[in-house]
């Protein structure tokens, strides 16, 4: 059936690679994402510097696949190194499978048929699976640094198999060399590569070596000093010597001219070697040179730093930078195998003392919070570091995913689904997860060397980046694509473990259908099914919401705006647009997580940014860098900012000389800011004076219980930036940025569109910021909502929370409409908003829908009302009996507790006590977050049974009521009985038309 080897093997991974591009070009986004896929483009397309610790050798890919690009195709062409790095690793691993089946079954040419159809079948099955598994898919679709990472992982293991096979063959070094350059290379795209090392370590041992602990000891100290020679050595070390050497020379011998010495050390060394025939240390010299061959792409990071390109993040064009950017130390430090701790006693993070292997570590105020559930810290790190941060996406992989939801669970298929109508509701009846633990029992039993050089890469990429991330409670996305490298080795055993299905049906019946049956079904059971379910929340053909939501955002504001962002997924697909697509760069982003490190205050306040001047700070450097020394005690007070109305006046006329005033260069060809930006309203219409308190953020009470309160850097820069600006450039906050951030000023903010403008004006209009419609209006005109309407787009949790965002508006808009005396107005744009963002089957937030339903009653569309209004009852109704169900649990169990606990004390058993009044604590805790369920559910049923009272469904309103009250008994308040109720109640919740 097979010709030779060479040739089926060679078109069977010619198979695994267009199939899995193939799925990767029809699923892939065509525009930027969120998170870091809009720096990761902006940067690419530009070659600039993006968030440490760097991704040199990706940029310069970037460059390469885009700069040929027409603008509406650089970011598919960047997203496309993804897919095409996932497809190679696909191949790749197909070509692993089948090497280490041969390890033990020998040359396939001289295989029967059994054993060919098991091995192709098999690796084949295991690589397709691989290729539709959540995580690796999901990175393969997009711009980001791990599908490469993935890539050269895959290459450095196939490789070392390579190698493996040729080992007893002259010049057999040439393998392990090229893996060393593999090595330095990745180091340019990301450091999880390195991890790969030990799993060539365990090859070359097994190879050279038979098992005996002393060599097997000695290798495994060697790998460890190789690893660590690389990083943090190379990497980190050699930077910081240059730096110091620098400094204890007097500049004699600088950081480049010591790297040269470096190099040219090495190269001595090589040639050393070679003339006196010292083959290994020659191997070793030259690793190491092809090693710094490749960490050469580091260069470009200072080279382009030095340029002062828009995006120039840690500014590393010094060697002091430079270390700190590859140190990443702007994002703090964690402790790994020491450092302070949670004391259990004080409830607090120890400061003069440490402990090993400390796991609570974080004094964020919500952490020390979650911390307190965990008895220790070893507990903390099985529960949440293993189970909760690995485990479930392990599962996620290869058993089955519950939603896409942040911290969503899995499921097997075995079970109702918790989130039916979520597309990420995957399920895969365990069949991959038994597939490779029966491959893994199958190695092990043919080949244990192998396989275990195969689990080591399962666990250095999968239970120490645990160790190594310590990550703390409460993580803003999924942190799942960190372990990418150990689902990759798991699907090596799955790929074995068809084989070895295979091996076992066709030994007892001697039928070459048999065979052929198995490779069918689990070809139909896993990678086929898995495919199947992961198909609609991976496809991201038709999503532009990232661009779409830049735009609008930009869209908000003035022409030359000053504009505050929150973080990552504000920032970066405004860098995006304005970087590739050029949309509004007269806009200047300020990133306020940014805002709190000196480089990037002084790169705002000195450099321009296309055709954005530098932004009006007035510290000085000695100033920044005593304001971003660490935080700083406030006093609350009221804070002044005065208004020159005269000045305003000239400003916002045609007179040339308001260029000066603001210091922009008479003489720049840049079309910019020829006349002020005015507060589309009279200037005399302003106050004299802005004036408002600040009380600054609460950091906890003192010893005499008094508060304590701080600022940001950012929240100085903000203040610093109000007074300087002296109202001449517009200035902005995103609407997503936090209160706290917001520094009090909401009573100035007028809502324009997605952003605040700081209006020197006190409107008195609270958290929503004033409406001036016709602003607003303008506002919206200008903006995009590509495919946003289109159920079959799918549209994850991230986005879909963004565009509840947008709902507030509509509503915010519709009711100044209704204020206004304009309820068809107010209709109009209420039905403007859901058709531009339709509600969809697969949201969970249904609060939202419901007060959209309400906006709806009271603005004259009862039919609207009714309707949003039906989507959500039964579901609620649900959710209310299941919440009241798990609280009569709770409680039955707190009290059968309690007289545990009581008898417990009656005996004196000071121990038990203890047991169970953690565990009462517990379950104290479990019941309140169960009964705020329940009257939250209940509140949003009220709002159901308006909608219904409004659109004059009665006979509806009062069977939910008499439905509800079934359900929740005497102990809780009886629902509304009356339209007039209803109305009254809506009024309690402050939801009622004024």
């Amino acid at each position: 059936m097979f010709s030779d080897h060479k040739t089926t093997n060679k078109y069977l991974a010619l198979l695994a690679f267009l199939a899995s591009l193939i799925i990767y070009i029809l699923t892939l986004a065509p525009t930027a994402s969120f998170w870091d896929a809009g720096e990761f483009i902006a940067v690419g397309h530009g070659l600039q510097v993006n968030h440490p610790p760097g991704a040199p050798f990706y940029s310069l890919l970037g460059r390469i696949f885009s700069m040929f690009m027409p603008t509406a195709y650089v970011a598919v062409s960047i997203n496309f190194i993804s897919a095409l790095s996932s497809a190679l690793t696909i191949m790749l691993l197909y070509l692993i499978i089948v090497r280490l089946v041969r390890e033990w079954k020998g040359e396939p040419d001289t295989m029967n048929f059994f054993d060919q159809i098991g091995m192709y079948g098999g690796a084949f099955i295991g690589a397709m699976t691989f290729a539709v598994t959540d995580t690796f898919w999901f990175n393969a679709v997009e711009a980001e640094v791990y599908a490469l990472s993935m890539f050269f992982t895959a290459i450095v293991v196939w490789l070392a198999l390579k190698w493996a096979e040729n080992y007893d063959k002259d010049y057999n070094e040439r393998w392990l060399v090229l893996i060393a350059y593999m090595f330095g290379i990745a180091i340019g795209v990301h450091l999880l590569n390195l991890l790969a090392l030990f799993f060539v370590a365990l090859i070359v041992y097994f190879k050279l070596y038979e098992f005996e602990w002393k060599s097997f000891l000695t290798m495994g100290a060697i790998s460890v000093v190789s690893f660590f020679a690389i990083y943090p050595f190379t990497i980190l070390n050699i930077p910081t010597i240059a730096n110091g050497v620098d400094e204890a020379t007097y500049g004699l011998i600088g950081p480049m001219t010591f790297i040269f010495l470096v190099m040219i050390l090495v190269a001595i060394g090589i040639y050393y070697t070679h003339i006196k025939k010292m083959h290994l240390a020659n191997i070793i010299a030259i690793s190491y040179a092809m090693i710094l061959i490749g960490f050469s792409s580091y260069s470009v990071i200072m080279i382009r730093s030095i340029a002062d390109p828009p995006i120039d993040e840690n500014d590393p064009e010094t060697t002091e930078a430079f270390i700190s950017y590859l140190k990443r130390e702007q994002y703090g430090a964690t402790p790994i195998l020491k450092g302070n701790y949670y004391d259990e006693n004080t409830g607090q993070i120890t400061r003069d003392d440490e402990k090993l292997f400390p796991r609570r570590y974080s004094p964020a105020p919500n952490h020390i919070d979650y911390y307190s559930r965990y008895n220790s810290d070893w507990d903390f790190f099985w529960d949440y570091q293993v189970n909760h941060m690995y485990i479930r996406y392990f599962n996620w992989n290869f058993v089955g995913r519950s939603a896409d939801v942040q911290d969503a669970g899995w499921q097997s298929g075995f079970s109702a689904p918790a989130y039916p109508s979520n597309k990420a509701s995957n399920a895969y009846f365990f069949i991959p997860f038994l597939l490779g633990l029966f491959g893994m029992i199958y190695h092990f039993n043919s080949d244990w060397k192998r396989a275990f050089a195969v689990l080591a890469l399962f666990i250095v990429t999968g239970l120490a980046i645990i160790v190594f991330l310590n990550q703390t409670p409460y993580q803003p996305r999924e942190r799942d694509y960190a372990y990418v490298g150990s689902f990759f080795a798991f699907s090596i055993w799955i790929g074995l473990g068809v084989t070895g299905l295979v091996e076992l049906v066709t030994n007892s019946i001697k039928n070459r259908w048999a065979g052929i049956g198995v490779l069918m079904l689990t070809l139909l059971a896993s990678p086929v099914w898995m495919g199947y379910q992961n198909w609609d929340d991976h496809d991201r053909s038709g999503r532009y919401v990232a661009p779409d939501y830049a735009r609008n955002l930009l869209e908000s504001t003035a022409p030359n705006s000053i504009l505050f962002t929150n973080g990552d997924n504000d920032t970066f697909p405004l860098w995006y647009l304005q970087e590739v697509e050029g949309v509004r760069t007269d806009v200047r982003i300020v990133c306020l997580s940014l805002l709190n490190t000196d480089w990037y205050i002084k790169q705002l306040r000195d450099q321009w940014s296309h055709e954005s001047a530098p932004l009006p700070i007035s510290l000085s450097d000695e100033e920044i860098e005593r304001v971003t020394a660490g935080l700083s005690q406030w006093q609350p007070q009221q804070i002044q900012i005065p208004v020159d109305k005269d000045m305003l006046k000239q400003a916002f006329s045609d007179d040339r000389t308001y260029k000066e005033s603001i210091g922009v260069p008479q003489d720049t060809s840049l079309q910019v800011l020829r006349k002020g930006i005015d507060f589309e309203m009279p200037v005399d219409s302003l106050d004299d004076v802005m004036s408002w308190q600040l009380d600054g953020r609460l950091y906890g009470q003192d010893q005499q219980g008094n508060r304590i309160y701080y600022l940001q850097t950012q929240d100085h820069l903000i203040l610093d930036i109000l007074r300087t600006n002296k109202w001449l450039r517009p200035v902005y906050f995103a609407n997503t940025v936090s209160s706290q951030s917001q520094l009090n000023l909401q009573d100035y903010f007028r809502t324009e569109g997605k952003a605040y403008r700081v209006v020197p004006k006190n409107f008195g209009a609270g958290q929503d910021g004033y409406i001036d419609t016709k602003i607003f209006i303008d506002r919206l005109n200008n903006f995009q909502f590509r495919e946003w309407n289109n159920p079959d787009v799918y549209l994850d949790e991230n986005i879909r929370r963004m565009m509840s965002n947008y709902r507030f508006n509509f509503m915010s808009l519709a009711m100044k409409f209704m204020e206004k005396g304009e309820p068809d107005s107010a209709g109009y744009w209420l039905k403007w908003g859901e058709d531009k963002i339709p509600f969809r089957a697969d949201e969970n937030n249904e609060s939202i829908k419901l007060l959209y339903s309400v906006r709806y009653a009271q603005v004259g569309l009862g039919e609207d009302a009714a309707r949003l209004a039906d989507t959500a009852d039964d579901a609620l109704l649900n959710d209310l009996e299941t919440s009241l169900n798990n609280f009569v649990r709770v409680e039955t169990n707190f009290n059968e507790l309690r007289t545990e606990f009581e008898s417990a004390r009656s005996q004196g058993n000071i121990s038990r006590q203890r047991e169970i009044r953690s565990e009462l604590n517990r379950l104290n805790e479990d019941a309140q977050e169960y009964l705020t369920q329940v009257r939250t559910v209940r509140q949003s049923l009220t709002l159901v049974q308006y909608a219904y009272y409004m659109a004059d469904e009665t006979e509806k309103a009062e069977q939910l009521a008499m439905d509800i009250d079934t359900l929740m008994g005497p102990d809780f308040p009886a629902m509304p009985a009356s339209k007039e109720e209803s109305i009254a109640e809506i009024d309690r919740y402050g939801l009622g038309i004024e």
